[in-house]
């Protein structure tokens, strides 16, 4: 299939008009911080916020200081909703109401996705008009009208109709294939239904029939409300089975998707807290009550995804089973998926073998949801409620050793021993007020019980054993100090200069005093090679050579240049630390400047003089550091005795960045 291009232009419209908190604060909850806004990351198992959106300078961008994720509105859709560059542009042009100019050949030619796309929003508004038809729809408005349903309900959920007929929508698909024929239209391909698994190939003889037929039809949506499968119930008791979903495919997969989640995120992020019910109906029923928080599992159990994605989205997440023994099977296992996620679930269980849908049909049906649900209980307490009637109804020692150390098999089954160390407390505690036995003890016991894989061994951390080599001997040439680890004052000193640079370039280029009465630009005063923690000489051997070349690169132009993911989360992470610097300061970034660069070259003065003294064994005593630095201190400032480094005079091949006319900032 020919490329798909796209006007670079377009790109550049569309990041214009798309506001990126607004866009990523309608997928995540989003906070401000400062001049920059915080969320949990949805790229990596986050539980605290480590993902930044800065907008306040040049392009905005996202970044995440845990897993590197990097980007602007279009790669945020991309990541997300797991979409083609195309894909991703198209939704937010859409969303802004921008008109793409794409060539001919990307109009004719999308990719399979997009023929699958195509596809099932065609069968979704093909089996929503047979609902509404007066004479093939009447059955299946009738058993909505018997559930409950409004017709507003039913239309904001796109449930549809697939009548009984083995080959009606395989005959419209065909049907509209011939009057595409001699027009302009692009029909969607005949295959894209087969692959949907909306049409199948017969078992004898040529042709294929409907999947669905005879069923009411509720679509299933992606987060951005487009039909990505379907789930049909059926309509004629005689029919098997009464629920049938598609099966998974490129766009549907089961353990990652949510039903209804494309109506529920928004309430889910204002309120904290989601509802998971167990079937369509009961979504519904919920949504129409008034309970907009509420989304269902399709056809599986709960897994380590869906727990993900709702942890992304809220802190608090209630789980709604039927009280029979599936239910609490079922409550159990979802139970063990959410076991070591930092959010705080609760179970319920409806009694008398009800569900939601039933519960809210009654007289006073929403009241009694709201008390279903503040009668719920916390997951430690679920896990230990079914232990403390087994423990007290154990007859003898035996017995009552033998509950325990069933429980605590299965704690360390679950991973309790990577939980947090609340978590740890709070069960624990819990297990202790039934038993009688001590924390401490029981504690014992469970670090027996590792899960399997989990290392044991109890190995010597390499920085603690390097210390406890007194022979070691001190370096011979200052000339590669990055063989040695950085002290804190000197590691900070370092970042504080680069995070001014990155903020600022322009100040880069301010003279500062170097020492006998010399002053030089700070790049000069703090070369490349002057930078001894290697990942910041690695940016500074991108930012210093730019600088001097009379480049004042922006922060945007600096995440381009970079060639690794490590130093591009250096440079968002010291751009953030930067302004925050500037904000927090009494001084003017002059005299913030010359603070800073007054530091690193005091630090790295006294380190060398630290350094040579100790390699020429002028103290054989010990030396006591902080004693020997505050003598230093007193020395005064005198750069001249900087270390001096060997570098070119000009730079080689410095990062290309347009030169910039920005006033420097007093």
């Amino acid at each position: 299939m020919p490329s798909t291009r796209i006007d670079n232009h377009d790109r550049e419209r569309v990041i214009e008009s798309t506001d990126l908190v607004e866009l990523i604060g309608e997928h995540l909850e989003v906070r401000q911080k400062g001049r920059e806004h915080i969320c949990v990351c949805p790229f990596h198992d986050d539980s605290s916020p480590s993902l930044t959106i800065v907008t306040h300078r040049d392009r905005p961008f996202y970044h995440c200081f845990a897993c590197q994720a990097h980007g602007d509105a279009i790669s945020f859709m991309m990541e997300f909703h797991k979409m083609s560059f195309p894909e991703a542009l198209r939704a937010l042009a859409e969303r802004a109401g921008i008109e793409l100019k794409e060539s001919p050949e990307s109009r004719e030619h999308h990719s399979r996705r997009s023929d699958l796309l195509r596809a099932t929003d065609a069968a979704s508004k093909w089996f929503r008009r047979h609902l509404l038809d007066e004479q093939s729809g009447s059955i299946g408005r009738t058993l909505l009208k018997e559930r409950g349903i409004s017709d507003e309900i039913a239309e904001t959920f796109m449930i549809g109709l697939a009548p009984d007929d083995w080959e009606g929508l395989g005959s419209k698909v065909r049907e509209l294939e011939r009057h595409a024929k001699g027009s302009e239209r692009t029909p969607v391909p005949f295959d894209a239904f087969i692959e949907a698994a909306l049409l199948k190939p017969r078992r004898e003889g040529k042709g294929y029939y409907d999947v669905f037929r005879n069923r009411l039809i509720f679509p299933i949506c992606d987060e951005m409300g487009r039909p990505i499968a379907f789930g049909a119930r059926r309509l004629s008791p005689e029919d098997e089975p009464k629920y049938l979903n598609s099966p998974e495919s490129s766009l549907f997969d089961k353990s990652r998707t949510l039903y209804a989640l494309n109506h529920a995120r928004k309430s889910i992020l204002d309120q904290g807290h989601a509802i998971v019910v167990e079937g369509y109906t009961d979504v519904i029923a919920c949504h129409q009550a008034g309970f907009t928080n509420v989304v269902a599992t399709l056809g599986t159990a709960l897994t380590k995804e869906h727990a993900k994605r709702l942890q992304r989205l809220c802190g608090k997440v209630t789980l709604l089973f039927d009280g029979d023994t599936a239910g609490m099977r079922a409550a159990d296992r979802a139970a063990e998926v959410f076991f070591d996620s930092e959010i705080d679930v609760r179970i319920c269980s409806i009694p008398g073998g009800s569900d939601p849908d039933d519960l809210l049909r009654t007289e006073d049906g929403r009241s009694k949801f709201n008390d279903l649900l503040a009668g719920s209980r916390d997951i430690l307490e679920h896990l230990t409620v079914n232990f403390r009637s087994d423990f007290r109804s154990a007859d003898g020692i035996s017995a009552r050793q033998q509950a325990i150390r069933k429980l605590l098999d299965r704690l360390a089954s679950l991973g309790f021993n990577q939980a947090s160390g609340l978590r740890r407390h709070l069960v624990l505690d819990a297990i202790s007020s039934i038993t009688g036995m001590p924390e401490s003890e029981l504690s014992v016991e469970l670090n027996q019980r590792r899960r399997r894989g989990t290392p044991t061994s109890n190995v010597i951390p390499d920085s603690v054993a390097d210390r406890s080599d007194s022979n070691s001997q001190p370096q011979e040439s200052y000339s590669e100090p990055e063989d040695a680890p950085a002290s804190p004052r000197r590691n900070e000193a370092e970042r504080r200069v680069l995070a001014l640079f990155i903020t600022c370039p322009e100040l880069a280029a301010e003279p500062v005093d170097a020492g006998e009465g010399m002053m030089l630009p700070a790049s000069e005063l703090f070369p490349c090679e002057q930078f001894i923690v290697p990942a910041h000489r690695r940016l500074a051997q991108v930012i210093v050579p730019a600088i001097e070349s009379g480049a004042r690169p922006s922060v945007d132009q600096l995440l381009l240049a970079v060639e690794d993911r490590e130093t591009a989360s250096l440079v968002a992470e010291l751009f953030r630390f930067g302004t925050q610097m500037i904000e927090n300061s009494e001084s003017t970034e002059r005299e913030l400047l010359e603070q800073i660069c007054d530091d690193l070259a005091n630090t790295a003065r006294m380190e060398r003089f630290a350094v040579e003294r100790h390699s020429a064994g002028l103290d054989r005593r010990p030396m006591n550091l902080s004693d020997e630095l505050e003598r230093l201190r007193q020395r005064g400032s005198d750069r001249s005795i900087l270390p001096k480094v060997d570098r070119p005079k000009k730079p080689m091949s410095p990062p290309q960045f347009k030169k910039t006319d920005r006033r420097t900032r007093r």
